[in-house]
């Protein structure tokens, strides 16, 4: 098991979202769907400290940049 909201933890989650809508949407759609759903939630966090979310935040975009460069 990953560690929760490590850069590992959202590539595997992204994964699993393309494959959800696989013949349903793009890999990049499915993609930004998850995206802007964890970005939201965070967002919305109230409990979480600034410096946490804004972690949360760049490992879910260096997971984002590293699956859509998967072939």
């Amino acid at each position: 098991m990953t560690q929760l909201f490590s850069v590992q933890y959202f590539e595997e989650n992204l994964r699993q979202h393309i494959k959800m809508y696989e013949g349903k949407a793009s890999k990049v759609d499915a993609m930004n769907s998850y995206y802007r759903s964890v970005v939201s939630t965070l967002v919305h966090d109230q409990l979480t400290k600034n410096a946490e979310v804004l972690k949360r935040i760049q490992n879910l975009d260096e997971a984002y940049n590293n699956v859509k460069a998967e072939k």
